[in-house]
């Protein structure tokens, strides 16, 4: 039977004739040849629903919003933003005083300092109660099958590595003098890789539209996350667009409850002096009045100097305030965004086929190519 089927495919028409593909025979071949594509493509499929199944479970949520500007739809509001991650050279590439290139936001909501504070920030899930991202992510979250299989496949030397190393090692962030250092423990890195994966940041440039969106294991955490992380980035907007503002403004307030003091002690001792030298016309003791009246008259003038910068200082920084419009809040999603059974399970049958027909025709060629080389060694033989 078997010495049939080979007679059978050795019959086959060929392929390729006077250099052009003759189309039926590549039909004739893949016809033949079905049963094998058909196991191959078997497999794919096997592994397409296995990857299907086992992999995670994903919710999207996200959220638009507009910065204020004072121009246009530029994004001023958020531009000082940088400045607090290292990016302080982009102010000479900026249009308008405070601000940055766009291009700079997604990077700045994937920084360390960014992600460490919505990581610790305490959310509500069902079943659970209040957690931060941190607990959440080591304590709750449910691993993947894939993961795990890889996990203690191709990363099993690092398994055994961190359980004699201990998963408490400080990583450190070394810096000059004067520049933030950071320190983090190996499990507080996984949380902030976890994060950069699931949130991402869009700008529409030609309306200034900021869209946030974070992918999480359950809908309504999805959802927290979003809003928080809208938050966040509006929260690190005011305080770098009013922090020299609020800056000046302390500086105002200490010096004008100063002078508010002075000029109360003044106030006082002109008073205590003339009660005690009243009707006394001395020369000493109306030189002393007088010089009395000069530092009351001095803190009086500080005082009220001091007041009027203090109410300005205060309608600057109402005015400075940035106001950061959401549009579109996060909602809770009805529907999963990944995975995708039904592509993954296209995808695999696709590729199952091309894969199919490729090591048919592969084996195709390898068996010709062995032919050949059987019959150039009859033929050495022979002439020997």
């Amino acid at each position: 039977m078997s010495s049939k089927a080979d007679n059978g495919i050795k019959n086959l028409p060929p392929i390729v004739k006077e250099d052009e593909i003759d189309l039926v025979a590549l039909s004739i071949h893949i016809w033949e040849g079905r049963m094998y594509i058909a196991k191959v493509c078997a497999v794919f499929i096997v592994l397409g629903l296995f990857l299907a199944i086992a992999s995670p479970v994903k919710y999207q949520a996200g959220v638009k919003l507009i910065p204020e500007s004072s121009k246009g739809f530029n994004l001023g509001a958020l531009g000082g933003l940088a400045a607090q991650f290292g990016f302080g050279g982009a102010s000479a590439l900026n249009t308008e005083s405070g601000t940055i290139p766009t291009d700079y936001y997604p990077e700045i909501i994937k920084s360390v300092p960014y992600l460490t504070r919505l990581m610790r920030e305490p959310f509500e899930v069902n079943g659970i109660g209040q957690v931060t991202l941190y607990e959440y992510y080591h304590d709750y979250m449910g691993k993947s099958l894939i993961g795990a299989v890889a996990k203690y496949t191709v990363g099993l030397p690092g398994v055994i590595k961190k359980a004699f190393a201990g998963d408490e090692e400080v990583l450190v962030l070394q810096g000059d003098s004067g520049v933030t250092v950071l320190s983090m423990t190996k499990k507080e890195r996984e949380v902030l890789e976890w994060l950069q994966e699931n949130l991402t940041l869009s700008i529409s440039k030609e309306i200034g539209m900021i869209s946030i969106t974070t992918e999480m294991p359950t809908a309504e955490l999805a959802a927290q996350v979003a809003s928080h992380a809208a938050k966040l980035l509006s929260d690190y907007a005011v305080s770098y667009k009013t922090e020299k503002v609020k800056e000046d403004l302390r500086f105002i307030e200490e010096r004008y409850k100063e002078a508010e003091e002075r000029f109360g002690q003044s106030q006082r001792a002109l008073a205590r002096f003339r009660d005690s030298n009243h009707g006394n016309l001395t020369s000493l003791a109306r030189t002393e009045e007088q010089r009395l009246q000069s530092d009351y008259d001095l803190a009086f003038g500080l005082y009220n100097s001091l007041a009027s910068q203090y109410e300005q200082a205060r309608i600057k920084l109402q005015e400075e305030t940035p106001v950061v419009k959401i549009i579109e809040p996060a909602i809770v999603p009805d529907e999963k965004s990944s995975p995708k059974r039904k592509m993954i399970m296209v995808v695999s049958v696709f590729l199952g086929c091309f894969v199919g027909i490729g090591l048919l025709f592969g084996k195709k060629i390898w068996g010709n190519f062995r032919e050949q080389f059987r019959s150039y060694e009859t033929i050495v033989s022979e002439e020997d």
